[in-house]
């Protein structure tokens, strides 16, 4: 794959689960992570324009939500765990859409967002633990690490050592060509 333009991207299709998935077959990225954490954001800063809906309240994003990228890859924005708005049946919809999506051939990669003021709780775990057994690459990305103090981010950077040998740190102001970077890499294998 040569160089991605990420600006060349669009909104492909929203499915409710894997079954539904687009026709069209090129590999996938999907973006994981609890409710609020900031995946929808990240999503439009990646691709340089306003394509996934992003929301103060938690638990908009319902459906896995296809962004097609520079006609070569979806990246996959998918609904958040944890507390929602709408309650429990939330995380057992995401569990049984996500069981049916793992099993996808095309899945190259798994970004976990986590947010930086926040430590990594049993359901970050059992997600964890998960795609290990399904043997899908993941990379974690720490969100809204400007609103971390320093030696929040040390001890978030402590505990994270045991899971991960290097993530991502996500704010407004980072520079995005480092994650660009790392999924043409991921693409790449």
């Amino acid at each position: 794959m040569s160089v991605i333009n990420f600006a060349a991207s669009s909104f492909f299709t929203s499915k409710k689960s894997y079954d539904e998935k687009p026709l069209l077959l090129v590999p996938e990225i999907v973006f994981l992570g609890r409710s609020n954490v900031g995946k929808s954001t990240l999503i439009n800063r990646l691709l340089g324009q306003k394509l996934a809906f992003s929301s103060k309240k938690a638990g908009k994003t319902q459906l896995l939500n296809y962004f097609l990228v520079d006609n070569s890859f979806f990246l996959v924005d998918t609904p958040g765990y944890g507390y929602t708005a709408y309650g429990h049946r939330e995380d057992e919809s995401f569990a049984t859409m996500m069981d049916n999506y793992f099993l996808n051939p095309r899945l190259k990669g798994a970004f976990l967002l986590l947010d930086g003021r926040r430590s990594l709780n049993a359901n970050d775990l059992l997600l964890l633990d998960f795609l290990k057994k399904q043997e899908v690459a993941v990379s974690l990305i720490v969100t809204k690490a400007d609103q971390c103090k320093q030696k929040d981010l040390a001890r978030l950077k402590k505990e994270l050592a045991q899971y991960f040998s290097e993530f991502y740190l996500s704010s407004p102001s980072t520079n995005i060509k480092e994650l660009r970077s790392l999924i043409a890499r991921i693409l790449n294998k």
